[in-house]
Formats: structure tokens, C-alpha cells, sequence
């Protein structure tokens, strides 16, 4: 994962049929995580962008949820891997979560976002800048 120039990440998380909470696999999330693929696939920016299935994301009233940011070089590598997942949630620099998701939402993202670094404000839901 280190050479990526994004990374993407779909929440899967899969809660019980009773949670209050609800969960993005109701919502689509596999669809929405497929979605992601083929179009990375289509446009062939498989070595520019990695997908990944992600737990919570801590925003399941907007699910489908996906995060989308641009890594550092090298960042953290020497760490022991929990220490390096809790120092990403709090320093990674340009992190956009996008919600609701739809597979329309899915090719924006990717064609202005992922291609031409503008962030898709009609699905966006949270940044961490």
C-alpha cells in the first residue's frame, strides 16, 4: 500500500438486523466497495489508487460511507501496526469522507477526485484538512 497516490476505503461493517445504528452492507456497501473497483479497473489507475473494504467509519447515519485520502511517503513504516492505524485517524492530512453513496457518486468521485483532485462536494460529508 505504500506507493498509492489514494487510497480509498468503503465501510463493509456488517452489524446485527436489530442495531439502532443500521450499517453501510444494508445500504449497499459491497455494491459501493465494486463500484470503486471497476471503475479504478476501467481507468486503469490501479497503481495510482488502491480500494479497500474498512470497518466503521463512524458515520453510519450517512452509509454508504467511503474515505478517500492521499497517503505520505513512508509514513509511519517503522511503527508497530496498531500504533501506525491510531496515528492515521488523528494526523492523516487530506481525508474526505463522502456519503450516501450511489454508484453515480462512486464514478464522480473517481473521474473528479481520484483523477483531477477535486473533492465531489455534493457527496462529501466530512473532511479532515
Amino acid at each position: 500500500m505504500n506507493s498509492s497516490q489514494y487510497r480509498v476505503f468503503v465501510c463493509t461493517k456488517q452489524r446485527p438486523a436489530d442495531s439502532s445504528e443500521g450499517c453501510c452492507c444494508d445500504r449497499g456497501a459491497l455494491d459501493i466497495y465494486q463500484a470503486f473497483q471497476d471503475e479504478v479497473d476501467r481507468l486503469q489507475l490501479g497503481d495510482r489508487v488502491e480500494v479497500r473494504k474498512s470497518g466503521c467509519l463512524d458515520r453510519c447515519e450517512a452509509g454508504v460511507v467511503a474515505m478517500v485520502y492521499q497517503p505520505n511517503r513512508g509514513e509511519f513504516n517503522w511503527l508497530p501496526t496498531k500504533l501506525r492505524v491510531k496515528l492515521r485517524k488523528l494526523l492523516f492530512p487530506k481525508r474526505y469522507l463522502y456519503g450516501n453513496l450511489t454508484t453515480d457518486d462512486v464514478r464522480a468521485i473517481v473521474q473528479r477526485h481520484l483523477l483531477n483532485g477535486q473533492v465531489v462536494r455534493q457527496s462529501q460529508i466530512s473532511t479532515n484538512e
